[in-house]
């Protein structure tokens, strides 16, 4: 079967998949529980009360049905997987938060999740932004409502979330200037996660060294993942923007920042869940190795 090729494919099939979930009489019923249980990498969607999840192997296929998805013999997670990386333009990450909502799912369609998805590998979720602002309200709602929490650290961790209060003071005062383009003028750079607030513990929201001041542009790449860093300050470019259009918004090529140790955690997260320079086409890599 053909890969999806764009992101009206990929919705087209969960388009499918939802018919089954709303019609709990359907003949593919079963089916499509076994679906959901066995999944690994799941794309989640919006529904009325709540979220839902559409496996990778199944979405991933152009024009799938349940009695297709079936009969397909090929069928291969890494391929789906690299096509909807492809056009996601991010990758599948481990998500406590959607792992809970994936448990509650299961539990709304009448089956027992999976400890883990298939052989054992934890499952994943791709984080499109509006998932990300789904889990920025879940976390914000938690930080309000935890008792444990002091009225003053609450608000500090609010202002966190938007690059305000002492997260960016502490960041001006260590940075002193856009760490990437050198820029001065410290009223308009964005105090930035390197991983971000919504998936962050409350200590890592506040730290120091989960942050980088940055001028609006090159904040803007680093947040879609276009570039990122080595430990060692090394810029990492991703295949996904030409060079020239760095350029163009004030980039230098040769860029080394100059990171400590604590930095390096934070950083190993953005090039694994947020770094888009490994997704290429299933096309292209086929080329390529043909080659």
């Amino acid at each position: 079967m053909r890969l999806v090729a764009n992101l009206n494919e990929a919705l087209a099939n969960a388009d499918v998949l939802e018919a089954v979930r709303r019609d709990p009489n359907s003949s593919l019923r079963a089916a499509y529980q076994l679906l959901i249980k066995r999944g690994t990498c799941f794309l989640p969607y919006v529904i009325s009360n709540g979220l839902a999840f559409a496996p990778s192997r199944f979405i991933g296929y152009a024009q799938n049905n349940l009695d297709r998805h079936q009969a397909n013999e090929h069928r291969n997670g890494s391929e789906t997987n690299a096509a909807l990386n492809h056009i996601l333009q991010c990758k599948p990450v481990e998500n406590a938060a959607l792992d809970q909502l994936y448990r509650e799912f299961c539990e709304l369609i009448d089956i027992t999740p999976s400890r883990a998805g298939a052989f054992g590998v934890p499952r994943k979720f791709w984080i499109v932004p509006q998932i990300a602002d789904r889990l920025d309200q879940i976390a914000k709602a938690e930080v309000t409502s935890n008792p444990t929490i002091s009225e003053t650290e609450k608000e500090q961790l609010a202002k966190a979330r938007i690059g305000q209060g002492a997260f960016r003071d502490n960041l001006i005062a260590k940075w002193k200037r856009c760490c990437m383009s050198g820029c001065e003028i410290t009223s308009i750079l964005r105090a930035s996660h390197i991983k971000p607030w919504h998936v962050s513990n409350n200590q890592e929201r506040l730290d120091v060294y989960n942050g980088l001041l940055l001028s609006p542009n090159m904040d803007a790449l680093f947040d879609k993942g276009y570039v990122s860093f080595e430990n060692d300050g090394t810029l990492l470019i991703s295949h996904n923007i030409k060079r020239e259009d760095l350029i163009m918004l004030g980039w230098k090529l040769d860029l080394n920042v100059k990171f400590e140790a604590q930095h390096a955690k934070y950083l190993q997260y953005h090039r694994s869940a947020i770094f888009i320079d490994p997704v290429r086409s299933p096309e292209k890599r086929r080329r390529k190795a043909a080659r």
